[in-house]
């Protein structure tokens, strides 16, 4: 369905229309929000998982986590995930939505319920947290078969992370906790990777980096 444009403003939605609105200087009517939710998704992911890797000092991870947690990994995340449901895209909306309300629930979790735990229980409350998501994911994990071979790659390594996460925490295992770590700051590579090339796309005003074959087969129409 078309919707008319006011008067002096063209409809701008694609690559190029919002590339050509940058070069201008004028406002795109469509900003697409994808890019601040991986945004929200790589410094966060960076952040925690860079701690599980041993590459960050542990005690940071208190003090730091909690404000970036809520505000970055989970407001940013979900104010994406909100604008690609106005779109209709199932799929991604339930990614930035899913992930924004994780880390907001995270970020709590890590300021005021871990702290007034038992410790000999935190480890299960960790795990406990984390259970749940390992299904979510996987259902997404699913899902990016049908888009491009750098998001399946990069899923991949997100659904490794919460394997990884909710056994760590059950097991306290240190070998499980860097491979979370390590896992999640491949995942953070990934999502720079498609970070970069949404943002080119929306300058240049046409793909520049390639994403990759879908991996399902086109659907034809039955004759």
């Amino acid at each position: 369905m078309n919707t008319p444009s006011l008067p002096g403003f063209r409809n701008r939605q694609g690559p190029a229309e919002q590339a050509v609105s940058v070069k201008r200087m004028e406002p795109s009517a469509q900003a697409q929000l994808g890019a601040l939710g991986l945004t929200g998704f790589i410094v966060v992911t960076v952040i925690a998982t860079g701690i599980d890797a041993g590459i960050f000092p542990e005690k940071l991870g208190h003090s730091v986590l909690p404000l970036v947690g809520f505000f970055i990994g989970g407001l940013a995340q979900l104010l994406a995930g909100l604008f690609q449901a106005q779109r209709g895209d199932t799929w991604h909306a339930t990614v930035f939505g899913g992930f924004g309300l994780f880390w907001m629930a995270k970020a709590c979790l890590i300021q005021w319920v871990l702290p007034a735990t038992d410790p000999a229980l935190r480890g299960d409350v960790s795990g406990l947290f984390t259970l749940p998501w390992v299904f979510v994911v996987f259902v997404l994990w699913i899902g990016s078969f049908r888009i491009h071979l750098v998001l399946l790659s990069t899923f991949t390594c997100v659904l490794v992370v919460f394997v990884a996460m909710t056994i760590s925490g059950f097991t306290g295992s240190v070998i499980w906790n860097r491979i979370t770590g390590w896992s999640g700051l491949l995942a953070a590579l990934g999502a720079t990777y498609l970070l970069a090339g949404q943002i080119m796309a929306s300058t240049w005003g046409r793909q520049v980096l390639p994403m990759g074959r879908f991996l399902a087969p086109e659907e034809h129409p039955e004759t």
